[in-house]
């Protein structure tokens, strides 16, 4: 009788629909489980080997293009009369090598047609490149910067990049060819070690598509090999046609893969970021055996008891729900919440701490972008005006004075108007690359306005006379730096710097010291420009 009530009971017949429901929810989630992650998964990794792919790309084309930039800005600047005085010209390429070491291996001048004509001190008398390792008559035709080919010094073995900068006369003729040599293993540089590893055995590589090379790569037995041939390796295929992206590939050994690649902008390379799929998605097996394993538990609590397997499910939940209450309330500090388990609601858990690490990262990057100009990354008005408040502060504790350089450009209008706002802003981010290589790391240079530009220089010394003629200094440094012309696009420019200097001590206010600097800086315009002007700003606090 008993056993009969309880077959027909409305509990009984809960707990066997609920049985099965479980059962079969469970032997559903196992089978589909498995294809599931293994598809979401892939996605996220490639997704993520691509963030990783892009990001080695930037991080290289950076260093390439500071290595361009400098070896461009040499060969514009080398004086033609140097190449008749080897003596001299040593002496020059010496010098520049000292003061900018992006070339580990050095610098060398060559003859048009591949005769070295001179080299930085350290490797007079050497050849820095194997012979033959460049085509001279191509780079002399061309006339513009190239990236050469890797080669191996076959005494050191050491894998050698060369750039090649033109050096040209006011005609146009290339008169010689400016060669800087790195070596790929140099610290800092192309070279990517046992530590670069993409988990266990995931590695990147460094491709270049002309040369159909290896350039790069995490397994150094790599480096300066061929490329795979046409037909090994589908996915490389695409990327040599420029085809760039991330997938799951097989590689030339029948590996399969998850793989991404990313260009290197202005070099003809791309990077690749790699892992074998087997281990990308070794958790999908692991999470196969959890699920098993959970089912025949599941069947056995929920048999005897109902209500602790959903405190247990939902207790991650609560407790992130809590967590996420109390930062809420400000009782603690905005971190991501803890991953209990990999299930729904850890998926939630993981979920929300992407969205706070998005938020946060918003708000530094809105941070960053009210402190700081957007086209020069240089501090803006608002941040200079917070620290010529503390440089005051500062100036009246410890009777320390101040200057304040208002800047204004000679001569920009017309680049705006001749050449277009795009032309201006490579102007006014090269005026910022050369004033910033003159301040101190102490002072402040600032952009505020379209071609002004302002520079704090604080703890100057306690003597008018002393602080005067540092802040002169710097001045004429200012000036120095804008005398080379401008080599903008296709097309070369002068321009001035009209500078308005006020100095003050701790009894000057900020504003009454930017506004004598400002006034300084329009009698120095007036003046003609390429100038400055010295003002003494006057106390508005008792000293």
């Amino acid at each position: 009788m008993n056993f009969r009530r309880f077959r027909n009971s409305i509990a009984a017949r809960i707990i066997l629909v609920g049985l099965c429901l479980i059962l079969a929810g469970n032997v559903a989630r196992y089978l589909t489980l498995g294809k599931y992650l293994r598809e979401n998964i892939s996605e996220v990794k490639a997704e993520q080997q691509l963030m990783l792919a892009n990001y080695v790309a930037r991080e290289v084309g950076q260093k390439m293009l500071q290595r361009q930039q400098m070896l461009t800005q040499m060969a514009t600047t080398l004086p033609l009369e140097l190449l008749q005085q080897p003596q001299a010209l040593q002496n020059w390429l010496t010098l520049r090598h000292q003061y900018q070491p992006l070339f580990s291996e050095g610098l060398v001048l060559y003859t048009p047609d591949g005769k070295p004509v001179a080299s930085d001190t350290r490797h007079a008398g050497q050849a820095l490149l194997p012979s033959g390792a460049l085509d001279w008559a191509q780079l002399a035709s061309t006339g513009t910067l190239e990236v050469g080919r890797p080669v191996r010094d076959s005494t050191s073995q050491q894998a050698l990049l060369p750039l090649v900068a033109p050096v040209k006369d006011t005609s146009g003729k290339v008169r010689a060819l400016l060669v800087g040599v790195t070596a790929l293993a140099a610290p800092g540089f192309l070279s990517f070690s046992e530590q670069d590893r993409i988990g266990e055995t995931g590695s990147f590589l460094l491709v270049s598509a002309r040369d159909k090379l290896l350039i790069a790569a995490t397994d150094p037995k790599l480096v300066l090999t061929p490329s795979p041939p046409p037909g090994a390796n589908v996915f490389n295929d695409r990327a040599m046609q420029g085809d760039w992206g991330s997938g799951i590939t097989v590689n030339a050994y029948g590996v399969e893969e998850i793989a991404a690649i990313a260009p290197v902008p202005s070099t003809g390379w791309f990077v690749v970021a790699r892992v074998p799929t087997a281990e990308a998605l070794s958790v999908v097996s692991r999470v196969q055996r959890f699920v098993a394993l959970n089912s025949v538990w599941t069947l056995f609590l929920f048999l005897f008891i109902t209500t602790i397997p959903l405190y247990f499910v939902f207790r991650p939940l609560l407790q992130a729900a809590e967590q996420a209450d109390r930062m809420t309330l400000g009782e603690i500090p905005l971190e991501p919440l803890n991953v209990v388990r990999q299930d729904e609601v850890g998926h939630l858990t993981e979920a929300f701490n992407r969205l706070l690490a998005k938020l946060r990262a918003s708000q530094s990057e809105m941070a960053h972008m009210a402190h700081h100009d957007v086209l020069t990354g240089l501090p803006n008005r608002a941040l200079l005006a917070d620290r010529l408040t503390q440089a005051m502060a500062r100036a009246a504790r410890h009777g320390k004075r101040v200057a304040f350089l208002c800047i204004d450009l000679d001569q920009f209008k017309p680049i705006n108007d001749e050449l277009g706002h795009a032309v201006g802003d490579m102007a006014l981010k090269e005026v910022a690359r050369r004033l910033s290589a003159v301040v101190r790391s102490s002072d402040t240079l600032a952009r505020i306005g379209g071609d002004e530009f302002a520079v704090l220089l604080t703890d100057l010394d306690a003597d008018p006379v002393s602080a005067q003629i540092a802040a002169t200094v710097v001045a004429e440094k200012f000036l120095v730096a804008m005398r080379p012309d401008f080599v903008l696009e296709s097309h070369t420019r002068a321009l001035g710097a009209s500078i308005g200097i006020a100095m003050g001590s701790g009894a000057v206010s900020p504003h009454t010291l930017q506004l004598t600097a400002d006034s300084a800086m329009y009698k120095a315009k007036n003046a003609g420009g390429q100038r400055h002007v010295m003002v003494t700003a006057p106390q508005t606090t008792p000293a």
